[in-house]
């Protein structure tokens, strides 16, 4: 998944287009591929009753009329959920998203970094995994999506389960300080290595480079990101500005 030295990175549109539209939602999405990102980053969490849905935190509250934890919703109710008011009134209406209606609206040439959200679920044998590997099946996106988290025994569960699935992990600095990308992919399947912008090093990248493994950083949205960010060489800047990043990639 690593990209040819004499290829631009990749752009991707974290949570959509976070700066122009409510985030996780399909407007945003909509936005992201009309300005050209190459791919969607996007939050996944599991509801009541075992759908997958689009968002971002635990609780519906910050980005919605309701309250209430995901896990203790159904898709049902979520769907009676205003997701766009809190954004801008003419966003009014907008929904949460299921992951299935975001496949189905993907332009075929935009890619879907599925970022798998397990943390405060108090389940523990949801099931998350099978359901993110079927739906994934389903639309025929085995070759158009990678499978991130911060949650490793996932990824680990998800590459023993389907192992063609790409799959990338998500860094912590204290849990993960000694470890390098390709230690990571040996332990758990992985084939990207995500972290945030301050976290990325030159030996990073150098490692994972020799191990064919992807680097993917976040929060790449000012001219100083990208300039950092181009100099260590990563394959893929995750951004809430992806029109801004693909205009100064071309400007050079």
């Amino acid at each position: 998944m690593t990209r040819k030295p004499t290829q631009r990175p990749l752009v991707v549109a974290h949570r959509g287009s976070s700066g122009t539209a409510p985030e996780n939602t399909m407007t945003a999405f909509r936005i992201a591929a009309e300005a050209g990102a190459d791919m969607i980053e996007l939050d996944v969490r599991m509801t009541k009753d075992f759908h997958l849905v689009v968002h971002h935190d635990q609780n519906v509250r910050r980005t919605t009329n309701g309250a209430g934890h995901i896990w203790d919703k159904t898709l049902e109710e979520l769907r009676t959920l205003d997701a766009g008011s809190w954004f801008s009134p003419k966003f009014k209406g907008e929904r949460i998203p299921t992951l299935r209606q975001v496949m189905e609206m993907l332009p075929s040439h935009v890619t879907l970094n599925i970022e798998a959200k397990s943390d405060g679920d108090p389940r523990k044998y949801n099931h998350f995994e099978e359901s993110c590997i079927l739906i994934i099946m389903e639309k025929r996106f085995e070759e158009r999506v990678l499978v991130s988290s911060f949650d490793h025994k996932f990824l680990a569960r998800m590459h023993a389960l389907y192992p063609t699935i790409k799959t990338g992990a998500l860094y912590v600095p204290i849990r993960d300080a000694a470890k390098t990308p390709s230690s990571l992919a040996r332990k758990i399947g992985t084939s990207a290595f995500i972290c945030g912008r301050t976290q990325m090093r030159k030996r990073y990248v150098q490692d994972a480079r020799a191990h064919n493994i992807m680097t993917a950083c976040y929060v790449i949205n000012t001219a100083p990101h990208l300039s950092a960010m181009l100099r260590y060489g990563v394959d893929a800047m995750v951004t809430d500005y992806p029109e801004r990043i693909l205009r100064m990639l071309k400007k050079g």
